[in-house]
């Protein structure tokens, strides 16, 4: 669940992240503990409280399938940076675990 805050450094860092996090696919999330997280993105979220209780509060939180499908929900504040981790061979390899599943169109066909 991801954490309230009104602290201006924080809430840079939430538009940070959520102007580096991809819109989906696979992500590669690099966290400030030093760990690296790699997988489907399922969900992202980031919202406020419209001032609701007195002052303005800020969240942001991503979903995340990894290869064990396992599930994690990770903060936008634990998160040191985001980038797409999309490529034809991960693609291939999330495929042929059942992740995802890829649609090549002929040219031509989408509009």
């Amino acid at each position: 669940m991801a954490r309230w805050t009104s602290s201006v450094d924080e809430v840079r860092h939430i538009a940070k992240i959520s102007a580096e996090m991809p819109i989906g696919g696979l992500v590669l999330l690099s966290l400030k503990t030093g760990e690296v997280v790699e997988g489907v993105m399922v969900r992202a979220a980031q919202g406020n409280n419209g001032g609701r209780g007195g002052g303005w509060q800020y969240y942001g939180e991503v979903e995340v399938l990894m290869k064990d499908r396992t599930r994690a929900v990770i903060d936008y504040l634990d998160i040191k940076g985001a980038t797409s981790a999309w490529s034809e061979e991960k693609s291939k390899e999330y495929e042929a675990l059942g992740l995802i599943k890829v649609i090549d169109y002929p040219p031509g066909t989408l509009h």
